[in-house]
C-alpha cells in the first residue's frame, strides 16, 4: 500500500527554517512505500505546506483541495503550535 504525501513551499522570501532540511529530515522517518511529492496530479493522501515564516502566504484556499489533510509548518509552528526547529521534523511525522 503506497501512501502519498504532497509537499507544498512557500516562496521562501523570509525563512526562519531551513525548508530543504526539514523536507529530508521528514522523509528518512518513513518506509519506501510513503512517496513524497511536489506534483499535483492526483490527491495526496496528506499534505505538508512548508512556509519558512509565521506569515505562511502559502496557505491558500485554492490549494485546500489538494487533499483532505494538511499539516502547516509555519516557521517554528506547527498547526499554530510553537515547536522548536531541531523537533519539527519528529513533530510532523507524528502527525501523519
Amino acid at each position: 500500500m503506497k501512501i502519498v504525501i504532497g509537499i507544498k513551499y512557500c516562496g521562501g522570501c523570509n525563512p526562519q527554517i531551513d525548508r530543504t532540511k526539514l523536507v529530508q529530515d521528514i522523509k528518512k522517518m518513513f518506509p519506501p512505500y510513503c512517496i513524497f511529492t511536489t506534483q499535483c496530479l492526483s490527491p495526496w493522501d496528506v499534505g505538508i505546506l512548508i512556509c519558512g515564516c509565521p506569515t505562511a502566504c502559502a496557505d491558500k484556499p485554492e490549494f485546500k483541495n489538494l487533499t483532505r489533510k494538511w499539516i502547516l509548518v509555519a516557521g517554528n509552528s506547527v498547526d499554530l503550535e510553537n515547536v522548536p526547529e531541531e523537533k519539527i521534523a519528529e513533530f510532523v511525522a507524528g502527525k501523519i
